[in-house]
């Protein structure tokens, strides 16, 4: 089934690595088809993620939805290693700390 269309690959991979950590298994198609635009109509072109359980659309249209949204927490620093952090990272990228 398919829950996700972007036009972006990167975005793609992104989301579908997002759903494979959470055990959701998924496949990524049209991955390749960007080099067809102007072929095809372009959002035919666009990568898409499709899931294996129907079941669990919902779990991961809503953990894609969670991702997608902007983060509002401000910048922090790492309390251990003094790093200074986004505030879309809830781990320090430098020592491993969470916030």
């Amino acid at each position: 089934m398919r829950i996700w269309r972007t036009h972006n690959v990167v975005e793609a991979i992104h989301l579908r690595n997002v759903l494979e950590s959470a055990g959701i298994g998924s496949l990524l198609r049209n991955e390749n088809l960007s080099r067809l635009a102007g072929e095809v109509p372009l959002d035919q072109t666009w990568p898409e993620i499709w899931i294996v359980d129907e079941s669990r659309s919902a779990e991961a249209m809503a953990l894609l939805q969670e991702v997608q949204r902007p983060s509002h927490r401000p910048h922090w620093t790492c309390g251990n290693c003094g790093e200074w952090l986004e505030g879309q990272f809830t781990s320090c990228w430098s020592c491993g700390h969470e916030l």
